[in-house]
């Protein structure tokens, strides 16, 4: 993603575990957030949470591969999330759209 986004002006910040895009997220307040539901560490749905408690303003987009564990995608809306994909992504223009859009809000 950060090859894709890089290259069409988008600053990107890249964390590989959830506590580490927490305190990065926190440090930086970026306005758009992508956040993948599994990941090593803090899983995303708590990620989410706490970027919504702490920088209400930020967009979250997550992206799943999974439904399970009651981790719906009306779940994440309803927890705050302003979009959700499904893995694997069809395609990195539907999402910068997503993020074009949610800039623009």
């Amino acid at each position: 993603m950060q090859n894709y986004f890089g290259p069409r002006g988008f600053q990107v910040l890249v964390a590989h575990a959830g506590d580490d895009g927490l305190r990065l997220a926190q440090k930086e307040k970026p306005e758009v957030c992508v956040i993948d539901l599994k990941m090593p560490g803090m899983h995303g749905d708590e990620v989410l949470k706490k970027i919504k408690e702490t920088l209400p303003n930020t967009k979250c987009i997550m992206v799943t591969a999974s439904e399970g564990e009651g981790k719906t995608r009306a779940h994440l809306i309803e927890m705050g999330a302003y979009a959700c994909f499904d893995k694997p992504l069809s395609s990195l223009r539907d999402l910068e759209q997503k993020i074009k859009e949610a800039l623009e809000s």
